[in-house]
């Protein structure tokens, strides 16, 4: 499975948009996501970005992501259906087993999470983190600190996942069965404590190469402003008519 959140070098359309329309379009998803409860949309909400990925190359991406998504939001499902009461109940044996309410709960969350998760993806596997951050403190008014750490943040997150697939193929060759439940119970322990050890460790070197590299917190750095081209432009003013437009279709009908 490819690195999670690892930007991907490629010359694709996607790759070549502004910054601020990728993140503008993270934002728009997020907020259609958190405004709409019906399944068809976020249905629509979901391909949209994943459309978009596989424009930009990311077909094993996505299905290397959709192994693990597919775990999380099975187990999402399952704690609705077991938590949810209300609604029609349905019988398996004679027996209650779950609703109408706890189903639709858990495909709505699951759906909801998704397509915020893929346009995330969508970001930061298409856009190089120096532009990313020169677009949020530039264009968006970040603080450089606040920016600075989302960019140590997103390069930490494949980098620890890299490392955890190396502890495990080494835990292999020593004879560690990792496979089955309880071999996975067991290997917690020895995985996350070399995890750990290895990130404190990688993170105070980054401390130090920041502060030998003349950066303090309130530090005063120029960014050059990324220009917005036509395509851009009207990607913008798509992404604005349809949350405004969605906005007064849901305000309309309460």
């Amino acid at each position: 499975m490819s690195e999670i959140f690892q930007y991907v070098d490629k010359n694709t359309v996607l790759h070549l948009l502004n910054p601020l329309t990728k993140v503008l379009f993270c934002a728009f998803i997020i907020i259609a996501g958190i405004m709409c409860g019906d399944p068809v949309i976020l249905t629509i909400l979901l391909i949209l970005p994943i459309i978009a990925l596989m424009a930009a190359g990311m077909k094993n991406e996505i299905a290397g992501q959709f192994k693990m998504l597919s775990v999380v939001f099975a187990f999402l499902i399952l704690i609705t259906v077991l938590t949810v009461r209300s609604g029609d109940m349905y019988y398996i044996s004679g027996i209650p087993a779950f609703t109408y309410d706890g189903i639709m709960l858990g495909m709505i969350i699951s759906l909801r999470l998704a397509a915020m998760f893929f346009a995330f993806m969508l970001l930061v596997t298409t856009t190089r983190p120096g532009d990313l951050v020169n677009t949020l403190v530039s264009r968006m008014f970040f603080p450089l600190d606040y920016a600075l750490m989302l960019m140590i943040t997103l390069r930490f997150i494949p980098t620890l996942q890299i490392e955890a697939k190396k502890i495990r193929e080494a835990q292999a060759v020593r004879g560690f069965n990792a496979k089955g439940i309880s071999n996975i119970s067991r290997s917690v322990g020895p995985t996350i404590t070399p995890l750990l050890s290895n990130s404190i460790g990688r993170a105070g070197s980054l401390g130090h190469v920041i502060e030998l590299r003349g950066y303090r917190s309130g530090s005063k750095i120029k960014f050059t402003e990324i220009p917005l081209k036509s395509i851009d432009m009207a990607l913008i003013a798509i992404m604005a008519i349809s949350i405004l437009a969605y906005g007064f279709y849901v305000f309309s009908i309460i």
